[in-house]
């Protein structure tokens, strides 16, 4: 059985993370370790046959335990830019200056030579 840990964000919201592995993979995503929820902190939870995942107070959480909810991992964070197919970004406008040589003052200066 792996060992299950209580993680933070660090903004009230608490994890309980399963396995080394798994919880050495949120630490660089701004998860840290910590005690067990309590008071205002809220609590990710997971649904046992639904699989939907929602935060729920600290105090609650033994009242959601018998409609299915149990403590859990959060949703995995998603970026634009690391997702399996990325967002579209537009690239930036480049801008080249070009010699325009069929303008009036073009003809006044070949006589001006």
């Amino acid at each position: 059985m792996k060992t299950k840990y209580w993680m933070t964000d660090g903004y009230g919201s608490k994890a309980l993370i399963e396995g080394a592995d798994e919880r050495d993979r949120w630490k660089p995503l701004g998860w840290s370790e910590c005690d067990e929820p309590a008071g205002e902190d809220r609590v990710w939870l997971r649904h046992e046959e639904h699989g939907g995942r929602q935060r729920f107070p600290a105090a609650a959480v033994e009242l959601w335990a018998a409609k299915g909810w149990h403590p859990s991992d959060p949703p995995v964070p998603e970026s634009p830019f690391n997702a399996d197919q990325p967002a579209d970004v537009v690239p930036a406008a480049t801008s080249t200056p070009t010699t325009d040589t069929s303008g009036p003052n073009t003809a006044a200066k070949s006589k001006e030579k």
